[in-house]
């Protein structure tokens, strides 16, 4: 029976030897799986390091970039509001300038007012006979010349002017000066002809008070004087609107270009005809 278990001792040694082969693989597995969780940790530990790191850079950058921007936009502000401040105080001045310009038209404006009282036909055919009558006008203009009408000032104020006040006062200066031509035509006895256009003058006028039509139709020139009266407190309101800072809109726009180029196309048609005289 003895001879029946031989096989046990060689049994015995396979199964310790796979026993400790097994124990042998699990004990390398297990450091296996503790060396390499171990380098997951240092370098998940590192990752994490170098994402704080970046982000602590990423801070600081944003910050810098904030206080660039910060100090772009106090800077910007800073000149935008005095280039805001510059341009108000100016515009300012251009109201003063424009204003200067409308007094020293007050001399032609004053004459409307006398020649609104004469019949300009009439008057031209006694100076031209008479020269009490001339003389008459001569006193009546007194030391009036108007190629010594300083109007730089409101050159100079254009730039700053809204197109509207520049039209109003545009139309202003023409009325005054026809009226003052009118005026010079007689005083030298240089015949029948009106150098002043009334036709052109009365739709320059319309432009600016159209209400005014009917009764410039009827009246002519002789209702000058009022009319400079009437835009002169356009001029005011206009001058009001400039200094509240409300904005011109797309229509007051259109009808100052076409109040400017009338006038401008008027005083050029009347050099035209006085120089041919």
């Amino acid at each position: 029976m003895a001879d029946g278990y031989w096989w046990l001792p060689s049994l015995t040694t396979a199964g310790v030897l796979g026993a400790i082969a097994w124990l042998a693989r699990e004990w390398i597995g297990a450091r296996l799986t503790k060396t390499i969780q171990h380098e997951f940790d240092q370098k998940l530990e590192q990752l994490r390091s170098d994402l704080r790191e970046s982000e602590e850079k990423l801070k600081a950058r944003i910050r810098e970039k904030e206080g660039e921007i910060a100090a772009l936009r106090s800077g910007a502000l800073s000149a935008l509001a005095s280039r805001h401040a510059a341009l108000d105080k100016r515009r300012l001045e251009a109201i003063d300038q424009i204003w200067t310009a409308f007094r020293v038209l007050e001399p032609a404006r004053s004459l409307a007012t006398s020649m609104g009282f004469i019949k300009f036909e009439s008057a031209a055919e006694l100076v031209a006979n008479d020269p009490r009558a001339r003389q008459f006008f001569e006193m009546l203009g007194g030391s009036f010349d108007p190629s010594k009408l300083d109007l730089s000032a409101a050159d100079m104020a254009r730039p700053y002017l809204t197109p509207m006040v520049w039209a109003v006062f545009s139309a202003i200066r023409s009325v005054a000066m026809h009226t003052a031509m009118r005026w010079m035509v007689l005083k030298g006895a240089l015949g029948k002809q009106d150098y002043a256009d009334s036709d052109a003058i009365r739709a320059l006028v319309v432009k600016v008070l159209p209400h005014y039509e009917d009764y410039l139709k009827e009246h002519g020139p002789s209702v000058y004087y009022i009319v400079l009266q009437a835009l002169e407190a356009r001029l005011l309101e206009e001058l009001r609107t400039m200094m509240s800072g409300v904005e011109t809109d797309r229509a007051s726009l259109e009808q100052a270009a076409e109040i400017v180029k009338a006038a401008n196309e008027l005083q050029r048609s009347t050099l035209e005809e006085a120089s041919k005289a």
